[in-house]
């Protein structure tokens, strides 16, 4: 992250919630419409890097895990336990408390990763339709863009 943070920097949370599209999104006047679009873009920018952020922390915690599981496998294995099946030792291994609270976390991460997930696919899905609405204007000629002004 520090070699990262060296040459880049992360998006700042846009101000507000995570906008609606407005129902009628074709009467948005156009400096309204690309105000809006840039706030979309905002959004999408924010939970693109919140959402990298949150799969790298979901990355260390399932090592976390799996380091946690191995050592205390093999800590019990050494123990009076040998005649264990793999099976049995495993169960043991997984109600132990260091596993079950390394599970919590791991758990927590992803739960964590997806909701962000999610709110980034609705920014960018939203971004999609501005864009859209914003293409459809440019591909008017001029004179239907200029008398849809004045006959609305």
């Amino acid at each position: 992250m520090g070699n990262f943070l060296e040459k880049f920097s992360l998006p700042d949370r846009p101000q507000g919630n995570v906008p609606e599209i407005p129902p009628f999104l074709d009467e948005l006047p156009d400096n309204k419409l690309m105000e809006f679009y840039t706030l979309f873009m905002a959004w999408v920018s924010f939970a693109k890097a919140d959402m990298v952020l949150a799969e790298i922390d979901e990355e260390r915690a399932a090592n976390d895990l799996k380091l946690t599981e191995a050592e205390t496998l093999i800590g019990q294995w050494s123990d009076k336990e040998k005649g264990d099946t793999v099976t049995l030792a495993k169960a043991r291994r997984d109600t132990k408390q260091e596993v079950v609270e390394a599970q919590r976390l791991y758990s927590e991460k992803r739960a964590y990763r997806k909701l962000v997930e999610s709110v980034f696919e609705r920014c960018e899905r939203g971004a999609q339709v501005i864009s859209r609405e914003l293409s459809r204007r440019i591909s008017l000629s001029p004179q239907e863009r200029r008398q849809g002004r004045y006959t609305a």
